[in-house]
């Protein structure tokens, strides 16, 4: 079993944290960084040239990652900048260095100047082609399976203005062969909820996203300037005019809460950096304090 599958099966919480790799080739400053967690998290989330910024590759950074840490890592994968053949090849790479997830996306669209799209798949495409490379590596090797390096994952948005919309087009993502869904960032707990029991029926585990606020101006850009979050300006607006360390607080607060509440329905938590790590980082370190096992009866029909 994957040690993904195995963590989102797990009655205990499990706590991702997500990360852009490093701008440069200096790789140390952020390992070091996540050195610190000492078994607070049970993997890093790998953003890919995440707004459309080049980083360093998040396949070499996840492989310096698992051999020298050992903490499992998920790629997301990005159809925006490869085509087929450097798809295929980067998921091979991933398999043959036992990445342990994952997750096909889009990518976030390219302004004018940063160059061209390939978008030769969509997320549902990349998701088959994610499950051909396994069927291979089994016809090859008989039992020996890639599955557990190519154990795959979708996003997906509980915003969406049309909830049939989203639900029929995750359903296509798990019928392509996706086992977890990483969310869009929440902020409240009710519309979390229904999101979670809306997909219920579907064999994909709900991975919870979180986004700790480090200032208020990080606050309105995210209100002003991402598409996806216009739904939440309420919850971004209340850290208008907040100083930075009482901001810090109360998105440490307010997201502990969200934990406590949803952690009996959700599979996970995947915490958002944000482009800097180290508030994602406290919370991770204060959100393993919750991850003793859930004994509640709809645990068992997340997974």
């Amino acid at each position: 079993m994957s040690e993904i599958a195995r963590q989102l099966a797990n009655p205990a919480l499990a706590i991702w944290l997500e990360l852009s790799p490093p701008s440069g080739i200096d790789m140390e400053p952020l390992l070091q960084k996540l050195e610190l967690l000492d078994g607070a998290i049970g993997a890093v989330n790998l953003t890919d040239n995440a707004m459309g910024r080049a980083k360093l590759s998040s396949l070499a950074f996840g492989m310096t990652i698992k051999q020298r840490l050992k903490i499992p890592v998920v790629l997301n994968v990005s159809c925006r900048d490869r085509n087929l053949l450097a798809l295929k090849s980067d998921l091979l790479a991933a398999a043959a260095y036992d990445i342990d997830g994952v997750v096909a996306l889009r990518g976030d669209r390219l302004p004018a100047s940063a160059g061209f799209e390939f978008n030769d798949l969509d997320a549902i495409g990349l998701l088959h082609v994610i499950d051909g490379l396994k069927v291979q590596s089994a016809h090859k090797h008989g039992a020996a399976r890639t599955e557990r390096s190519l154990y795959a994952g979708a996003v997906t948005n509980p915003y969406r203005a049309d909830p049939a919309r989203e639900f029929d087009l995750l359903a296509r993502k798990a019928a392509a062969g996706a086992r977890f869904a990483l969310t869009q960032p929440c902020f409240d707990a009710e519309q979390a909820l229904r999101f979670i029991e809306q997909i219920r029926p579907l064999p994909i585990a709900p991975v919870i996203g979180l986004l700790p606020i480090r200032n208020a101006a990080m606050a309105r850009y995210l209100k002003n300037r991402v598409r996806e979050l216009k739904p939440v300006a309420r919850h971004l607006e209340v850290y208008d005019r907040m100083r930075e360390e009482r901001v810090q607080n109360f998105t440490i607060a307010q997201n502990l809460r969200l934990i406590d509440s949803l952690r009996a329905h959700a599979a996970g938590f995947v915490i958002m950096s944000g482009g800097e790590p180290s508030l994602a980082i406290k919370l991770a370190v204060e959100a393993a304090a919750l991850r003793a096992p859930i004994t509640t009866a709809n645990f068992s029909s997340l997974t």
